[in-house]
């Protein structure tokens, strides 16, 4: 198997954009919970005819969760090199990343601790804060992609169902 993707590049914006929707997906359950829980405190605050603190600390809770994607700051904590212009090329044993600037990547699938496939893309995650972007759209063609994802699943980096 040789795949090699098409060029492709992502602004900071766009990285931040998609880490604050995977974050929000992520989340999702534990904001039903707090909206659960905070109904309830407002309901037997209400029914009681009492002030009670842990409706404020219920509403602080939910103010932090939900504008943690307001910290992240893509720029600081990725290098320069993951907003160039590059492609990749995928082997059995290497998984290569050519920069425009001339500097290349070649990584073994060992280093990769789990892969998350989205609609349009893909996390290749080195550890849990430390990921290489690859988007759908780069490749060649869907056997291309299908092969991949098979790849992956062989390496047991990614659940296909």
């Amino acid at each position: 198997m040789h795949i090699k993707t098409k060029t492709f590049q992502i602004t900071p914006k766009e990285l931040r954009s998609l880490l604050t929707v995977d974050y929000y997906r992520r989340m999702k359950i534990t904001f039903i919970l707090l909206a659960i829980l905070l109904l309830i405190n407002i309901i037997f605050s209400v029914l009681q005819n009492r002030f009670d603190w842990w409706l404020i600390y219920f509403v602080a809770l939910m103010a932090y969760f939900v504008s943690v994607p307001l910290f992240f700051q893509v720029q600081k904590r990725n290098s320069t090199l993951n907003f160039q212009n590059r492609y990749c090329e995928i082997d059995e044993n290497f998984f290569a990343v050519f920069y425009e600037d001339g500097s290349i990547v070649k990584l073994n699938y060992s280093h990769f601790i789990q892969v998350t496939k989205k609609a349009d893309y893909y996390f290749l995650y080195m550890t849990k804060g430390q990921f290489h972007y690859l988007p759908v759209a780069a490749f060649e063609s869907e056997k291309d992609i299908h092969r991949f994802d098979l790849f992956l699943q062989s390496k047991q980096l990614i659940k296909l169902w």
